[in-house]
């Protein structure tokens, strides 16, 4: 059963008692609010963005005091994701001992993050052989996370413990930072960083990790919860759901997953994808091509993904 609405629906609002004077304000936006009965009112969901919208009502009640209701309203997209199409153009050796949490490519140089208490490092990777051309490792009190490069810099995340290390290019640890919540992926638009923390939302930084908004993400099911690692295309951030197959393909402007990879086809039959899970998003634009592996997987594959290609948004950034 349906429990969320979409934009542009028509939502029935209960009052608990009649109010005169009455005024409803949709994001501190006053809509028009038709009456549907002695104790009922109508509104249209306004706007085009998913998630958690504040509705305020306000009036008099008989005594002519003043009455004030807050009331939350979940909007789920009103988007069917497509199903993206892909065609596998070829397969790489990968070290099945990386527990990746991370994958990028910047300049044809492969980076790759890896997780685990004491196991957990920062790597070059030569593509074609798997080979690990150079490596430095996280104390063994971090679990490394998600990894992106912007500039000069790597970035790499760390589960529970707040902290988020960024390296040179030669892999010299050079700064470090605090962020208040738990780190799962990460990419990057620009100079803007774009975090995923297991929930359903993204969370934007700068560059020395202040804080600048968030997006929530929905399909038209509902929330989109463990958002894991992140990779962004052509305007988009195409994020694995952990402990599923799924890539999903997510619009910035409204937070709504727009279509979806579905990677069973491809998955490797020598280990258990259930414990080893999809967990590497890599795409290389002068190729066009997305590079995809997971947790302890034996292969990286190159996927030709035609939509991917296609698409060109500018969605504004939270």
């Amino acid at each position: 059963m349906k429990t969320g609405h979409q934009p542009g629906d028509s939502i029935t609002i209960q009052l608990s008692q009649s109010l005169s004077q009455l005024t409803v304000s949709w994001d501190n936006v006053v809509v028009l609010a038709k009456p549907t009965g002695k104790d009922s009112v109508r509104i249209m969901a306004i706007g085009n963005a998913v998630g958690h919208h504040q509705v305020v009502i306000q009036g008099f009640l008989a005594n002519k005091e003043p009455s004030a209701d807050t009331l939350t309203v979940d909007l789920w997209s009103d988007v069917k994701p497509q199903k993206l199409t892909y065609s596998l153009l070829q397969t790489y050796p990968h070290q099945t001992s990386s527990f990746t949490q991370g994958l990028e490519f910047d300049q044809g140089t492969l980076y790759e993050g890896t997780g685990l208490n004491g196991q957990s490092k920062l790597m070059k990777v030569d593509l074609k052989s798997g080979t690990i051309q150079q490596a430095v490792s996280l104390p063994e009190q971090h679990f490394g996370e998600g990894i992106t490069v912007v500039g000069n810099h790597v970035y790499q995340l760390t589960w529970t413990s707040g902290q988020c290390f960024r390296y040179t290019k030669e892999l010299v640890l050079d700064n470090t930072f605090t962020y208040h919540t738990q780190g799962w992926g990460l990419t990057h638009r620009d100079t803007t960083l774009i975090m995923s923390d297991g929930s359903n939302r993204l969370i934007f930084y700068t560059p020395t990790f202040t804080r600048t908004g968030e997006l929530a993400v929905y399909d038209d099911k509902g929330p989109v919860v463990n958002l894991n690692e992140l990779e962004y295309v052509n305007g988009y951030v195409l994020a694995n759901v952990w402990q599923t197959n799924r890539i999903v393909q997510i619009d910035l402007a409204t937070g709504k997953v727009i279509g979806e990879l579905r990677l069973d086809a491809i998955l490797p039959t020598s280990i258990d994808t259930k414990e080893n899970v999809l967990n590497g998003i890599a795409y290389r634009a002068e190729e066009g091509v997305l590079y995809v592996t997971g947790k302890n997987w034996p292969a990286l594959f190159t996927l030709q993904v035609p939509a991917l290609q296609k698409a060109r948004r500018t969605g504004t950034l939270q």
